[in-house]
């Protein structure tokens, strides 16, 4: 690996630990190959379950993100007061 893409992979990665990276590198692969096994169709039930339960998990995170900006723009924060005025 040449240094300046190391460079830039450290300075992505910031104040993150290395086994902290490898870990979401790793996480994201095997999403990556159960996602074309799925797309092909070459899963077991028991991996079809999982994926649905995923996508579950991942449903109810994201409806709550869509909930708290909802709120936020039907009821912004007042601006903070400049106590230096």
């Amino acid at each position: 690996m040449s240094d300046d893409v190391w460079a830039d992979f450290r300075a992505a990665a910031g104040d993150r630990p290395l086994s902290s990276l490898l870990a979401e590198l790793v996480e994201d692969e095997v999403r990556r190959h159960r996602r074309e096994r799925l797309e092909a169709g070459a899963v077991e039930d028991r991996e079809l379950v999982d994926a649905l339960d995923e996508a579950r998990e991942l449903h109810a995170d994201l409806t709550a993100v869509v909930a708290r900006l909802e709120r936020r723009l039907h009821h912004p924060r007042p601006a903070p007061l400049d106590v230096y005025e």
